[in-house]
């Protein structure tokens, strides 16, 4: 089962500021006297916006026998759901874990095995909360979840 990752207004119009100002800043190169600034910027800068785009377009998580599979852009990963003990809901710009693949700042926080942990925000959360209950009835919550 796919489930996509959740996209909030904020972190939308983040990515659309980003890709606007980098291209913002490649103009000024363009009126340069030689083509060479102008093309260092627009390959750096269109490498970034392509990275942007690749990970706001595939940012998914998967369940799939008892494991959960996450992606967003070139990082992935896999989660052991007999390993879960806890899942956390949380709100907020800052997520106090390493692994972050998602595009909210509503989503959930996974501990797994004793110190891993990873922010994840899957758009059916209650779907995707129902279907680890499933697989691992040992799952402890913290929090309430928030509706956006």
């Amino acid at each position: 089962m796919i489930f996509k990752s959740a996209v909030s207004k904020l972190n939308k119009y983040i990515y659309i500021g980003v890709i606007l100002f980098l291209l913002v800043l490649t103009i000024p190169a363009f009126f340069e006297d030689s083509y060479e600034p102008f093309l260092v910027l627009f390959s750096i800068h269109f490498l970034v916006i392509l990275f942007l785009i690749w990970t706001y377009k595939t940012t998914f998580y998967k369940i799939e026998n008892t494991d959960l599979h996450w992606k967003s852009g070139p990082f992935k990963g896999k989660i052991d759901i007999t390993k879960i003990n806890r899942i956390e809901y949380h709100k907020g710009i800052y997520v106090p874990t390493i692994w972050k693949p998602a595009l909210s700042h509503i989503g959930l926080i996974i501990t797994y095995n004793k110190y891993d942990d990873i922010y994840i925000s899957p758009e059916k959360q209650e779907e995707f909360i129902t279907t680890l209950q499933r697989l691992n009835q040992n799952i402890t919550f913290k929090n309430t979840p928030y509706v956006e």
